[in-house]
């Protein structure tokens, strides 16, 4: 059985569901594009270093693995 706390027995909402709420709505609205738009930063600049497209392609794999 899962800890349920006083707040959530009777219908509190704590700040941390909150936050976790509007996180939700965000990224339905297609607003939370911050890390995607982050990550192709990150490539573009790895691109301009003169990286090999291999190693592109394994940042770029590790960036998706961690917006998961």
């Amino acid at each position: 059985m899962a800890f349920v706390s006083i707040g959530q027995k009777y219908g509190f909402e704590s700040a941390g569901d909150y936050f976790r709420k509007q996180i939700a709505e965000a990224e339905e609205k297609g607003e939370a594009k911050g890390e995607t738009k982050g990550h192709d930063d990150a490539i573009s600049v790895l691109q301009d270093m003169g990286f090999p497209p291999e190693k592109i392609a394994e940042a770029k794999a590790r960036l998706d693995a961690l917006k998961k």
